[in-house]
């Protein structure tokens, strides 16, 4: 009897064990944090331009490197029994392969991954509970997005030189049609297929979106087709410089998003005092 009650609380122990996560993907960082499993993590990648939420603790959990570069031997130190890759990590999966390190890399491509990945990451890390209430909350702020439209066309430029969009089955797209505006890139299997200054005339979209590697001067100078846009005419090229924050997939993409939009709005509003005044 004393040796099941013995192997009954060895049981409990192992099923109740936290996983010791080395997380490589920021994301991924941000929803554990939300499903109140950060105790679990004990290794991130760094970010250098910019702050993974909430800055205040994840500045504090040791490093394993860069978000670009992790180091295989710091991850080894630190005894992980997962680490969780990014897209700019997926070379480190061999090495941890033939370490005997158990490894996972989630789907980020759509709004809908974000679900799917609460699900997965709540079941790692036994909340589940947290990651029913973390994907209701989730799905409900999404279709508030969807609340006062914007009522415009875009085109949303990754860069200007040369002239690249992203694409209208992409993350971009998904969040423009939440807020309301038509994306007006084409469909395509590249992820940010280069158009032409006569393809974007000829969309004539309301406003012209810039992402950091866009430049509003450079952008009019080598394309001066462009100086005919709708998004031209009516001084509607508006340049987003956490286009890199917006893209990562964690639940925080709402309050994001939710600014995107507001930075939206009160560049239009500026705009429009501004040609009032001149009149």
């Amino acid at each position: 009897m004393k040796k099941i009650l013995i192997l009954c609380i060895m049981f409990l122990g192992i099923m109740q064990a936290k996983e010791r996560i080395i997380v490589l993907d920021p994301a991924s960082i941000e929803t554990l944090f939300m499903l109140e499993a950060n105790d679990q993590i004990i290794g991130i990648a760094s970010l250098q331009h910019s702050n993974i939420y909430p800055e205040d603790k994840t500045s504090k959990i040791p490093s394993v490197g860069t978000f670009s570069n992790p180091s295989i031997e710091k991850i080894i130190s630190l005894k992980p029994s997962l680490v969780i890759l990014s897209s700019y990590s997926l070379n480190l999966k061999e090495k941890l392969d033939n370490f005997g390190i158990k490894n996972i890399n989630l789907k980020a491509e759509r709004i809908n991954d974000i679900k799917d990945n609460i699900q997965i990451l709540a079941k790692i890390t036994q909340k589940e509970e947290q990651g029913k209430k973390l994907l209701q909350n989730f799905e409900n702020r999404l279709k508030n997005l969807e609340k006062d439209p914007l009522n415009k066309s875009a085109i949303y430029l990754y860069s200007s030189k040369p002239l690249m969009a992203f694409n209208d089955n992409s993350l971009i797209a998904d969040i423009l049609r939440l807020i309301g505006i038509k994306n007006l890139s084409p469909k395509s299997d590249i992820a940010r297929p280069v158009i032409s200054a006569e393809y974007i005339l000829k969309q004539n979209p309301d406003l012209l979106i810039l992402g950091i590697n866009a430049n509003q001067h450079s952008l009019l100078n080598s394309n001066s087709l462009l100086k005919n846009t709708k998004a031209a005419k009516t001084d509607q090229i508006y340049t987003y410089k956490n286009t890199h924050i917006l893209l990562r997939l964690s639940p925080k993409i709402i309050d994001r998003i939710k600014e995107f939009k507001s930075s939206l709005e009160k560049n239009q509003s500026s705009n429009l005092a501004l040609k009032n005044s001149q009149l």
